[in-house]
């Protein structure tokens, strides 16, 4: 079956199985790989002045949203559907007083396609069925950035490792130029992965949330906003734990899809077959089906998960940036002991609490606004045949050149970022 790589946390009925890969994992792969080994130039982190404006994030949007399938071939279905959680009143958790058993992660399979496709493919499908008369103006909007949430965490980590905090993981991302817009490609070094240790996260995640109706073999809901970050306008992709449960959802698609019609097509060998009830489209090895239903952005919920000895010394540093750069309102922490759930810390990103963990955090939010303009103009620089990568090793963030001038999207996509 085939499952994307990109969720940090997969979905799905094999997402909780125990069963380990069918093969060996391979080798880590270099972060040096298909690069010069020379490097172009050496990011410094940015200082800023006290003068310095707050950074915002202004004129939130959501512009599409997928879920990952388990099928023969790479499938998204858009706009899919996240896990309906617990009810917004009341720490009270379904099954508290069960003791659930040690979780252990299932293999990841990298996806062979373009990292960024699903995203403009995603946009593209929702426009499409919300009857919209034009397609999304990737040029039109004026995007400075596309790239996915965990790149912008990467590069927190990499400015506050001048403060208190280590050294950040090693980390690289591959960049390229689309008309004036900078594209951030999220690159791994493993492209499967299996969770050796003990975790009681994903069993609360699947206790205490109800499967998405039509997308229950879905590996992960991912969602794609719009916003301005202090004059920059980005298009963010983040994953979505889940989201608070509501009396009625509403609805993204003009065409519901049946349970059974997906079912249908997800069995079967070729997953680009035309159906009335199910539009599918296919391209660049990618197949998007039409299904789920959009929920409202105000419902979308972060969960995590900790023991009673370490709630206390939640790492808000760390955790707050993933709230802030998708606009995530909830964020729910689940406290175990030894594996009983015993309660559930309910938080809003809009409470007291959180909001002085972003006024904290200002300095290197600024420090961060500074840095992306420092990059796009690196990028603008070297141009449309530029392939340039941020490589940070020991906390040094240098920028090398790709070996390689394959683009990161096809050319046809790449168009429509020019004027």
């Amino acid at each position: 079956m085939y499952t994307s790589s990109t969720s940090r946390r997969g979905r799905g009925s094999g997402r909780f199985a125990n069963s380990a890969p069918s093969t060996p994992l391979p080798p880590d792969r270099d972060i040096m790989e298909g690069l010069h080994l020379t490097s172009l130039q050496t990011l410094a982190i940015p200082t800023i002045t006290s003068v310095a404006k707050d950074v915002r994030i202004t004129d939130l949007k959501s512009i599409g949203s997928y879920n990952w399938m388990n099928a023969s071939s790479p499938t998204i279905v858009v706009p899919g559907k996240v896990s309906a959680g617990m009810a917004e009143q009341g720490n009270a958790l379904p099954g508290s007083s069960r003791h659930w058993d040690v979780f252990r992660r299932p293999e990841r399979v990298s996806h062979a396609i373009r990292v960024l496709l699903p995203v403009i493919m995603a946009v593209d499908k929702m426009q499409e069925t919300n009857d919209s008369p034009e397609a999304f103006d990737w040029c039109g909007e004026k995007i400075d950035f596309v790239t996915d949430r965990n790149g912008l965490r990467k590069l927190m980590r990499w400015i506050d490792a001048a403060g208190t905090h280590p050294a950040p993981k090693d980390f690289r991302i591959d960049t390229q130029l689309a008309g004036s817009t900078v594209l951030l490609n999220r690159w791994e070094t493993r492209t499967r992965v299996k969770f050796s240790g003990t975790s009681y996260g994903f069993n609360f995640e699947k206790a205490s949330t109800d499967p998405a109706l039509g997308c229950e073999e879905s590996t992960g809901h991912h969602r794609i906003v719009k916003y301005d970050l202090n004059g920059l306008k980005l298009v963010v992709r983040f994953e979505v734990d889940a989201c608070i449960s509501t009396s009625a959802q509403v609805s993204g698609t003009k065409k519901k899809v049946e349970i059974d019609d997906l079912a249908d097509k997800l069995a079967g060998t070729s997953l680009a077959a035309k159906s009335s009830t199910s539009p599918s489209t296919s391209s660049h090895g990618l197949t998007v089906l039409n299904g789920g239903t959009v929920v409202p952005h105000s419902s979308i919920v972060e969960l995590t998960t900790r023991s009673e000895q370490n709630a206390a010394q939640f790492d808000w540093d760390d955790a707050y940036p993933q709230l802030f750069f998708s606009r995530t309102p909830h964020h729910f922490l689940a406290v175990h002991n030894r594996g009983r759930f015993v309660e559930v810390n309910k938080r809003e990103l809009v409470s007291p609490e959180l909001q002085a963990v972003e006024r904290k955090m200002q300095p290197n939010l600024k420090k961060l606004r500074a840095a992306l303009d420092l990059i796009k103009d690196i990028v603008l620089r070297h141009g449309q045949r530029g392939r340039l990568t941020l490589v940070c090793r020991g906390g040094k963030l240098e920028v090398f050149e790709r070996t390689s001038k394959v683009s990161c999207l096809p050319d046809e996509v790449m168009a429509r970022f020019e004027n």
